[in-house]
């Protein structure tokens, strides 16, 4: 540590506090996912579910005594680093002088630092996860409903009303036992799929993300009208309502509110580096960021072709 500079070591008083680890879960978009911090060091972490019920796992061929010995006693999988990055905030000697003459000045600057690289690491986050929520692969192929532009604009009660049904039953359906909402299972040392009877763990724990213009033309045609505040309204049924952009055509997507985790590994804290000229130096802060979608757990998109 570098007693000649407090800033830095205020900095990293606070980044071993993990201040700013959890500064950027509360302001993420997707905090309902997080999963904490972790002291793992290695290129994957493992999610682990609960042991599924007696004979409720649908192989593709019958297993022998010698398979069965060969099983693992929980459902789990590895998920890799989905983000490492390093984000800098840039200060001058002349800045840092100022700050060094009084506890307030200290506190204002120390706080714009963080403030910066927090919402660097913040976005940063958000769009890994979007692009998560957006992937076809991480999907079973009955769970990625596709409907033409025509059905994907909202222009009249009547489809604001026809959207919000297709969004309904595939919320019911996720609460019914069944192999259509997850990719399965993959045994230790197999790439082969495995199909895996689930549902969701209650009604409303599922999370809902959508288009927020898309979810402003629902409101407009639909959901404002106290009189039709039903059960098709997203915000009486779901756990959390995410209005985000996603990508590659997805609408809003449905995901099991376990389905979705990330978390941060390998938080080394704020360190201090030179830049070229004029007296400038800044503060890094990497981080490292393991998670993605669990397959065997409910997940749904609806894709506009």
């Amino acid at each position: 540590m570098n007693n000649n500079n407090p800033t830095l070591e205020n900095l990293q008083n606070r980044s071993v506090q993990q201040l700013p680890v959890k500064l950027i879960y509360a302001d993420s978009d997707f905090a309902v996912f997080d999963k904490g911090t972790t002291e793992f060091y290695g290129e994957y972490d493992e999610y682990i579910s609960d042991q599924p019920i007696d004979d409720k796992i649908i192989w593709h061929k019958d297993l022998t005594e010698a398979d069965l010995k060969k099983l693992p006693a929980v459902f789990s999988c590895k998920l890799g680093i989905m983000l490492n990055q390093v984000f800098y905030t840039i200060y001058s000697k002349k800045k840092m002088r100022q700050a060094l003459q009084s506890p307030a000045h200290e506190a204002a600057l120390i706080d714009r630092l963080m403030d910066s690289m927090k919402t660097k690491a913040t976005l940063a986050i958000n769009e890994k996860l979007v692009e998560v929520l957006s992937d076809k692969d991480n999907y079973n192929a009955n769970a990625w409903q596709e409907i033409s532009s025509d059905e994907a604009t909202i222009d009249s009660q009547d489809k604001a009303i026809a959207f919000l049904k297709l969004i309904k039953r595939a919320y019911n359906a996720m609460d019914t036992v069944s192999t259509d909402y997850n990719k399965g299972y993959q045994k230790p040392g197999n790439s082969s799929w495995n199909q895996v009877l689930t549902n969701c763990e209650t009604p409303k724990s599922k999370v809902f993300t959508i288009d927020p213009d898309l979810l402003d033309d629902l409101n407009l045609y639909f959901l404002s009208d106290v009189n039709r505040d039903s059960e098709l309204n997203p915000h009486k049924i779901f756990k959390k309502v995410i209005p985000k952009k996603l990508k590659n055509g997805v609408l809003c997507a449905m995901n099991d509110e376990k389905s979705v985790v990330y978390r941060i590994i390998n938080d080394d804290g704020v360190k201090e580096a030179e830049t070229l000229g004029g007296g400038m130096k800044k503060f890094a802060w990497e981080i490292e960021v393991v998670g993605g979608m669990i397959p065997f757990t409910n997940s749904w998109a609806l894709v506009s072709k």
